[in-house]
């Protein structure tokens, strides 16, 4: 699923190919994807305006309008974004498709259909209604705090709660754990200070790194779990075989001899 450093880009990625060209014609492949818009209006805002720039918060994409709305896209756990010249290059499930006056397209491709794609007029308004909690980039450690002192359950569940902090999902959550020695079932109010501190650092750390790596459309350093979660993965630390446990219905990878119980 796309996470954070994806969606970030995404949002680069869209602005380098899509800024500042006129749209002509819109296409609704998938009209279930649209949560609080309908195709007509969808269109008729899009339709004639362009896209000046984008914003990432948690995991959405905002792109403002010259019109001053805000198309604004969730990946779900399949979704990206295409941007093609010749139909011939035309993703097999574009959901959404952006056709351009210079004959040019962007799609928005989702082939298990879980994203969403919605408008609004306020970016702080859709925030603020689908209750995000603060962006995992943007937080400084006096608000993490705070927020991780209230919580109760695994810390695996809590940085996965979107509605606590925003951006962080299954994957980046076992790479913060992993690289701060904590086993994701571990229980919030069992951390101390020292321990919340690290979270945080390594968290802000696993994420400027991987955006820095997507963007570039790079590899993820080998020192990370990520590119060993798998079955058969080994820590890049121990060599000792990963393990994995559920945590909140979601599958945790973690390393037996880094991370005790």
């Amino acid at each position: 699923m796309p996470e954070l450093p994806e969606v970030e880009s995404f949002g680069k990625y869209l602005d380098r190919t899509s800024s500042d060209k006129i749209i002509e014609e819109v296409e609704v492949k998938s009209p279930e994807l649209l949560q609080n818009v309908n195709m007509d209006d969808l269109k008729e805002k899009l339709e004639g305006h362009e896209f000046k720039y984008t914003k990432r918060y948690g995991k959405y994409t905002f792109t403002r309008l010259d019109n001053d709305f805000w198309l604004i896209l969730h990946y779900g756990m399949t979704g990206r974004l295409k941007y093609f010249e010749s139909y011939d290059e035309e993703p097999l499930h574009d959901r959404l498709l952006i056709n351009f006056e210079d004959k040019s397209h962007l799609a928005f491709d989702d082939p298990r259909k879980f994203g969403k794609i919605n408008m609004t007029s306020s970016m702080e308004d859709f925030i603020k209604e689908k209750k995000l909690g603060p962006d995992a980039l943007e937080i400084d450690f006096k608000t993490f705090k705070e927020i991780f002192e209230k919580r109760r359950g695994a810390v695996k569940s809590a940085l996965m709660d979107q509605h606590m902090l925003s951006g962080i999902g299954n994957i980046y959550s076992d790479e913060i754990l992993f690289q701060s020695c904590i086993h994701p079932k571990m229980s919030v109010n069992k951390l101390d200070i020292t321990q919340l501190a690290q979270i945080f650092k390594v968290m802000k750390s696993v994420l400027k790194t991987s955006v820095n790596k997507r963007i570039a459309d790079e590899k993820l350093p080998d020192s990370f779990i990520i590119p060993h979660r798998r079955k058969d993965g080994k820590c890049p630390n121990s060599n000792v075989n990963l393990k994995t446990v559920k945590v909140s219905s979601r599958t945790a990878y973690y390393c037996p001899e880094c991370q005790k119980e």
